[in-house]
């Protein structure tokens, strides 16, 4: 026998041994699979971005649009409603509440201003 048991690897500095999956090693696989996810996701998203820039161009144009119209209403008008009555208020569809949300937020929180 080698003298190997199936607790190996050994932990460094110490006489002890560790099991080879305890509970922070399967956090760190998780934590590393979740990381490839995000990172080919990214990779993808910034690929379809690259291949059709005008889509980039309209969805910025978009939220200026947004932007502007929100600032005309006056900060304390955009801050003291929520992102569904401000798309009400504007007669916007409910898809472009992400849009809203960030015009509003650079609005609130003196982004732009």
């Amino acid at each position: 026998s080698s003298g190997i048991n199936a607790e190996w690897p050994l932990r460094p500095g110490t006489l002890f041994f560790t099991p080879l999956f305890n509970k922070s090693t399967v956090e760190m696989k998780y934590f590393v699979l979740l990381s490839v996810v995000v990172a080919l996701s990214a990779a993808l998203t910034l690929r379809d971005v690259q291949d059709r820039p005008e889509a980039l161009q309209g969805y910025f144009d978009t939220l200026m649009e947004i932007y502007r119209k929100l600032k005309s209403l006056g900060r304390e008008t955009v801050c003291g409603q929520t992102v569904s009555e401000l798309i009400d208020l504007l007669g916007l569809p409910d898809f472009l509440d992400g849009i809203v949300a960030t015009a509003r937020g650079w609005i609130c929180n003196s982004i732009l201003s």
